[in-house]
């Protein structure tokens, strides 16, 4: 999965992170420029979940320039090698990375792998919003109905041509890729 890109709220999500803490790498340049071509969010690589994940578990204690040195070392890994890795940060304090985040980064592979091989956004197609690919059901009903109380085993039994795996990304990309516009108004009551 070398092409995985993930948006921030993505990574945030992999790497059980808060979002703040792939903002605040991204605003202090720790993957380098944060913003791509017209002010437009920037796709991170694999290794920002790693990254992400050492810095929710370790807090504060490493300092931009150690950020920055850690993901310039993860980004000259392969990214089969991010499952092993270890990167010394000073004389003998070594962050084993690998050990830290194999499961963000097993959750990372499968979700853009998935996500890439379910998920499709067509012009002209449920006006152009992400749907389960070779159907016309959008990742926002699937989302919407999991976030109400469903159940993915409850959408597998009335949609039954379309695997879990499908409903897992659409649940994971419904929630890192909240609509744009105008907020649906709630009733109130009286």
């Amino acid at each position: 999965m070398s092409g995985a890109l993930l948006t921030p709220n993505e990574v945030a999500a992999l790497a059980d992170a808060p979002r703040t803490v792939v903002e605040k790498a991204l605003e202090q340049k720790v993957f380098g420029a944060g913003r791509g071509a017209g002010g437009a969010r920037r796709l991170l690589p694999l290794h920002a979940v790693v990254l992400a994940t050492a810095v929710k578990s370790l807090g504060r204690r490493l300092s931009v320039n150690d950020k920055k040195v850690v993901a310039r070392r993860l980004a000259a890994l392969p990214p089969s090698a991010l499952r092993t890795a270890e990167i010394e940060v000073a004389p003998a304090v070594i962050l084993r990375l690998g050990m830290l985040a194999a499961s963000a980064i097993e959750r990372a592979e499968r979700y853009a792998a998935d996500r890439d091989a379910f998920i499709e956004t067509i012009d002209g197609v449920q006006g152009g919003r992400p749907a389960i690919k070779g159907t016309r059901l959008t990742v926002g009903a699937i989302y919407g109905r999991l976030s109400s109380g469903g159940t993915i085993d409850t959408l597998m039994d009335d949609y039954p041509d379309i695997p879990r795996r499908a409903f897992e990304a659409a649940q994971l990309y419904g929630r890192t890729h909240p609509p744009v516009g105008r907020p649906v108004p709630t009733r109130r009551r009286m």
